[in-house]
């Protein structure tokens, strides 16, 4: 063996050159062959792992490794670097293979791969349940440990001059069948992505491949252009089998991206939990879709970053809040993105709402929405609060600036259970279509916008039937916060707004329709302007009393209606009222449906919330609201008045209702065929509005008003005329039942009211007939008035059966105890109790007399009439001619004193008479006037021993005695003198001793009533039976010397 390997070499050295270089090259080639395909393969299997297992400070493995030196490809399958602490992998790939172009290389001098193929790569990336501040990954181990090593290595050069990117070209680059997954342990997120394909063909790291370069004399090196060079393909396709798709082209020096970004049917879910711990919303279902080109540029240093034809999709999403749906949203469209770094502009061409749905609710501890959707431990900034400069210069500074070129949102429906006023009410607005004009961020100019909806609700369910419309388009600048447009508002039912009435009005609002339209406009400085008509159809209200209409009307429009909250005005053209009805009832039990339409007290669910608060919370805020309103203490400037201006407000088939059930039987009357108008009607001093109303009070009785007014003035003034004709008095039986204690059987009245009111001091002049009155039988009533009313109707009503009286009234209406209907009834009370309790005075003053006619004075002892008291008769006689219905009564009465002794005397004088013999006595006899002899003084001295058994001698002597005493002397008197004095001492004494009985007084009483009744029925032609006498005897009035006159009814 030997010898032969000795041979071939010496004959090898024999060999020509040729055979010997060509023998050793070919030995070369197969040292270096085994060397590339044995040897390295075996060193990189064997030591690669260890190496990098000491690099990372993981398990690293490699299957198998392999190199083809005649291909120049190196292939590594089985690569996988396990977790740190686990036995699963934390990155791996199936195969690797590299294929070095070693010609291409050779002849383009540049190092160039002909493929590099990534077989199944696959990486799984976990967030640890660390901190969340600080996030910890299951890669974070590795990043330390290569931080650590590359702090220990030599730093390089800092002045050394960057170099640029080598050159270096590739045919083709791919990884397929990619995989990857991220958890999250922090939040449970899990995402898997498979079908992950990467495809880059012609790499060139020198080519330009997205412009054509400019080439001068200058350019040492000419660039190279390839259109065809660096493109790239990516898609990966996620668990939901959604899919994210690039592909584009490239070029590195100067760096340049062109390509198209695509997003398709990726479900949000899976991505909700790094969002879980923020919101209290779920997610439960919603997709995105996504188209964009872009365009990344390096010029001079700088990046530019454009995108164009964008599209964002957002559909099917849905948020719940773990029992019921909160909010849907089928389809969000974002149409024509187009992003311009340089420009700093983002513009989009149409952003599109489809059919968003939301179901919120509203309580005392706020909107459930708000609490869903607001990120938890969130505080407003102070720096993006509204109106703070420093925020806005803050955005300014940034120069970006955004146009959405239109907005488009339809067929919203927006749900609201309303919990925190009323008792549960189910608001809907559905549909709910909005569209704008372009928006800018910079609100440099006004966007054009339209709105419709659909408005209803319900107290028991979700409403399905719309029950209002309301549309509107204008000009809004949002800069200035002013707006302009149009507004129409259609067939809105009042009646849904009934839950919030309960708290405040005790009325049922059961039906209404308000309708408007107009112009308007507003601003931040408080301007509010419209213009434009209103009506109100159809409404009805009831009282809570009966349950029975309250106010109605079929109609009332206003037209050319201009309002103005800045300045503070208000004026219509025209109000019309079209059947227009009002109702006051009185329930059984007296409450009206009007005394209670205020409710007294009111507490809302948030008052109760407040009141279970505890008491050291309530004590705390209410000292907290007492120190903020404590500073402010300067005087209150006085506010402008609102001012009103209305045209005119016409009346047609309007009605009035009135029912008292508390009457038995129960009462009701009302007016109707009421038409009419109020014409200009103003707040503006001097203006006077005028009035001109008629109708019928039950169908038959005409009624009008007339005059002027101006309630809107701070002293209302009002001069009116109130007419009502032939009203029948048989309507107000129950009344009349209840409270007079008689019913009518028959009556008319008509009344006219004339009032004024200026300086808040009213003055009134009424004017009240009342034709034909008859009264009916007694009602018995417990209520009714104690007044003799059948006397007062007697005293009032002339004989053609009218009782006619005018009344005068006046008032202050700043008096707490002022009202209208009050002055009007004291009036009319004011005059029935005069006329009962001082009758005669009324029948004076229709005698036309101021004299007293309740009585005839007569003179002592007489029973017959002077010339006066017949005078004052007669005009007692006149008045009764008047009042047909009025009865007199007659009671004689005496004066005991005077009458007795004229009784005594005149009985006295007939005894004289008689006993004289004469045919009469002296008209002047008296005791002074005493004839001194002849046939009266025998009479006398007779009567005086007859009637008094005593000596007349003895009565001489004493008066004798007694004048001597008087005239101390001794002296004869003279014989006449004492016959005088004894005369009428005699008949003094006489007089004294005559007994007037109680029935000779009653005698002359009574006497007396029959003188008067002689005259009145004798010579003054008075009805005997209207003239009583009473009977003076049983009980004699001995006061004075009168007859007494008492009136009474038929």
């Amino acid at each position: 063996m030997k010898m032969a390997l000795i041979h071939a070499l010496s004959r090898f050295k024999r060999a020509p050159k040729s055979v010997r270089v060509l023998t050793n090259l070919l030995l070369a080639y197969g040292c270096y062959a085994m060397l590339l395909a044995l040897l390295i393969p075996a060193v990189i299997q064997s030591q690669a792992p260890k190496k990098l297992s000491e690099l990372l400070g993981r398990d690293v493995r490699i299957a198998e490794a392999s190199i083809n030196p005649f291909l120049l490809r190196a292939r590594i399958s089985g690569f996988e670097i396990s977790e740190q602490e686990k036995p699963v992998n934390f990155a791996s790939f199936q195969q690797l293979e590299l294929e070095f172009s070693f010609w291409r290389s050779l002849l383009q001098f540049t190092p160039s791969l002909d493929h590099l193929h990534i077989e199944r790569p696959q990486i799984n990336i976990t967030r640890l349940a660390a901190a969340a501040d600080n996030p910890e990954f299951n890669f974070s181990d590795i990043l330390k440990r290569l931080t650590v090593q590359q702090s220990e290595a030599p730093r390089p050069d800092a002045n050394q001059a960057p170099s640029g990117i080598p050159p270096f070209r590739a045919r083709v680059i791919k990884i397929e069948q990619g995989s990857f997954s991220f958890q999250d342990q922090q939040t449970d997120a899990n995402l898997q992505y498979q079908g992950l394909n990467f495809s880059l063909q012609q790499l060139d790291s020198q080519a330009l491949t997205l412009n054509q370069p400019q080439i001068t004399s200058a350019d040492k090196k000419k660039p190279q252009f390839n259109p065809e060079a660096n493109r790239y393909t990516f898609a990966v396709t996620g668990a939901d089998q959604g899919q994210l798709q690039l592909e584009g082209q490239f070029q590195l020096q100067p760096l340049e991206i062109r390509g198209e970004l695509t997003l398709a049917k990726v479900t949000l879910p899976p991505f909700w939990p790094f969002a879980a711990k923020l919101v209290k919303a779920k997610l439960s279902s919603g997709e995105v879709n996504v188209e964009s080109s872009f365009h990344l540029k390096q010029e001079q240093e700088q990046f530019s970053f454009d995108t164009d034809k964008g599209r964002f999709v957002l559909a099917n999403l849905a948020f719940n809040d773990n029992e019921a749906p909160k909010v849907k949203l089928p389809q969000l469209v974002v149409d024509g993105i187009a992003l311009s770094s340089a420009s700093q502009t983002v513009d989009l061409k149409a952003l599109q709402v489809q059919g968003i749905w939301v179901d919120a609710s509203l309580n005392d501890k706020g909107l459930d929405l708000q609490q869903l959707f607001m990120p938890a431990g969130t505080k407003a900034a102070e720096d993006s609060a509204p109106g703070n400069p420093d925020a806005a210069d803050k955005a300014a500074a940034k120069g970006w600036q955004v146009r959405l070129n239109s907005f488009e949102m339809a067929d919203t429906d927006l749900n609201l259970t309303e919990n925190l006023i009323s008792q549960g009410v189910h608001w809907r607005i559905y549909p709910l279509t909005l569209s704008t004009s372009a928006v800018l961020s910079d609100l440099s100019q006004p966007l054009d916008y339209q709105l419709a909806l659909s408005l209803s609700s319900d107290t028991k369910a979700p409403p399905l039937n719309d029950r209002g419309q309301f549309s509107s388009s204008g000009s809004l600048d949002a800069k200035t916060l002013g707006i302009d447009g149009k507004l129409q508002l259609t067939a809105l039912d009042l009646s849904q707004f009934q839950p919030y009435l309960e708290s405040f009005l005790n009325l049922q609002l059961s039906s209404g329709s308000l309708t408007t339209g107009g112009d308007f406009s507003a601003n931040h400085q408080g301007k509010v302007v419209y213009q434009g008509q209103a009506a109100i159809d159809d409404l009805l209200i009831k009282d809570r009393l009966e349950y029975q209409p309250l106010l109605k009307w079929q109609q009332m429009s206003i037209d050319a209606l201009q309002f103005d909250l800045q300045n503070k005005q208000m004026k219509i053209d025209n109000i019309m009222l079209d059947a227009p009805y009002a109702k006051v009832l009185i329930a059984k039990d007296r409450r009206t449906n009007i005394s209670e339409i205020l409710v007294t007290e009111t507490k809302t669910p948030a008052d109760a919330t407040l009141a279970n608060k505890p008491e050291s919370e309530t004590v705390q805020s209410k000292d907290t609201e007492t120190t903020q309103s404590a500073p402010m203490t300067t005087e209150p400037q006085p506010e402008q008045a609102f001012a009103l201006d209305i045209g005119s407000i016409k009346i047609a088939k309007g009605s009035a209702y009135f029912a008292d059930n508390s009457l038995t039987p129960n009462f009701a009357s009302g007016i109707e065929s009421l038409e009419g108008h109020i014409s200009h009607l103003s707040s503006t001093p001097s203006t006077k509005a005028q009035v001109d109303l008629k109708g019928k009070i039950d169908k038959y009785a005409p009624m009008t008003l007339s005059g002027e007014i101006n309630p809107l003035l701070q002293s209302p003034y009002l001069d009116l005329d109130l007419v009502f004709n032939s009203v029948e008095l048989t309507s107000v039986n129950p009344y009349s039942g209840t409270y007079v204690g008689y019913y009518i059987d028959k009556g008319q009245l008509s009344l006219t009211l004339n009032y004024q009111l200026e300086n808040n001091q009213l003055k009134g002049s009424n004017h009240l007939v009342i034709d034909q009155l008859q009264l009916g039988k007694p009602s018995e009533s417990d209520l009714a008035t104690s007044l003799p009313l059948t006397l007062g109707i007697a005293l009032l009503q002339d004989r053609h059966g009218v009782i006619d009286l005018g009344l005068d009234v006046s008032g202050d209406v700043d008096s707490p105890d002022f009202s209208f209907g009050s002055i009007i009834m004291n009036a009319i009370t004011n005059v029935i109790t005069k006329a009962v309790t001082a009758p005669f005075s009324l029948l004076a003053d229709l005698a036309g007399t101021d004299e007293e006619l309740s009585h005839v004075q007569f003179r002592p002892g007489l029973a017959s009439l002077d010339t006066a008291e017949q005078d004052r008769l007669s005009k007692l006689a006149k008045a009764l001619d008047d009042r047909p219905i009025l009865k007199v009564s007659i009671e004689g009465s005496v004066a005991l004193a005077d009458d007795s002794k004229a009784l005594a005397e005149e009985k006295l004088q007939q005894e004289l008479l008689q006993l004289s013999g004469l045919a009469s006595l002296p008209q002047d006899l008296s005791a002074s006037r005493f004839p001194a002899s002849g046939p009266l003084a025998t009479a006398l001295e007779r009567l005086f021993v007859q009637q008094l058994k005593l000596d007349i001698n003895a009565e001489r002597a004493k008066v004798e005695q007694m004048l001597k005493e008087k005239a101390n002397t001794e002296a004869e008197l003279d014989p006449a003198q004492i016959t005088t004095v004894v005369h009428i001492g005699m008949y003094n004494q006489l007089l004294n001793a005559q007994e007037i009985s109680h029935s000779e007084l009653g005698n002359l009483a009574e006497a007396r009533a029959r003188a008067i009744k002689a005259f009145m029925v004798n010579d003054k032609m008075v009805n005997p039976e209207r003239v009583f006498l009473l009977d003076s005897k049983s009980q004699l009035n001995t006061q004075e010397s009168r007859a007494m006159l008492t009136l009474s009814a038929s």
